[in-house]
């Protein structure tokens, strides 16, 4: 049994890490890219400051969190009688690596525009048609949560994205700070975002646990 478990794991480990590492080199042969550029820290690549871009490192981190957590919560629940929000989990988790993989490539900001060809008003509304959705969706289920971070988490990033529209208007009047103000907001709706889900999941879990 131990045995099984043991090669169980090594398989769910090493093949997706293998995967990834064949991924970047077949990355690095066919774009003829430095196998520096793809495997080193960016400051390193980039010889700036460690600390650069540490608000938005943060920001992945809770993004990952997450979406992780919300995984993990749906697995702990599919076979009990709480079972009736796996997929409410699942889906936030889907929500949530999206937004990892967004915030993590700059994909609505350069690859989708520069590399893909869709324009970043296209993947704006796509988001957001997709949120809402979701909020359609699982409204009732919502409902019986503690929503009130998830709403706070909208406030902040409906007001980054605002702060990023009138970038230029905001430059003229505050200059660099322009940045703290969208950067920030869009930190703390991570945090509200991360903190609703993690909560949600960890009493998702614990009342499935109290069923048992």
């Amino acid at each position: 049994m131990k045995k099984k478990l043991f090669i169980r794991q090594l398989l769910i480990t090493g093949i997706p890490a293998i995967l990834i590492l064949a991924g970047v080199a077949l990355v690095s042969i066919l774009l003829d890219i430095n196998l520096g550029l793809l495997t080193r820290d960016p400051t390193s690549i980039a010889e700036i400051n460690p600390l650069s871009g540490i608000l938005s490192n943060f920001g992945i981190i809770m993004w990952c969190t997450a979406a992780a957590v919300c995984f993990f919560a749906a697995a702990a629940i599919r076979n009990t009688e709480s079972n009736d929000f796996f997929w409410f989990l699942f889906c936030s988790g889907l929500l949530s690596a999206y937004l990892l993989f967004d915030d993590f490539f700059q994909f609505h900001e350069i690859l989708a525009g520069n590399h893909v060809g869709i324009s970043e008003k296209f993947t704006y509304t796509a988001i957001g048609t997709a949120v809402l959705i979701y909020l359609f969706i699982f409204r009732k289920k919502i409902l019986l949560t503690n929503f009130s971070f998830l709403l706070i988490s909208f406030i902040f990033l409906a007001s980054s994205v605002a702060t990023d529209v009138f970038q230029s208007l905001l430059m003229l009047r505050v200059g660099h700070w322009e940045f703290f103000i969208e950067e920030g907001t869009k930190w703390l709706g991570i945090a509200f975002w991360c903190s609703y889900y993690v909560q949600t999941s960890y009493h998702l879990i614990a009342n499935a646990i109290v069923k048992l």
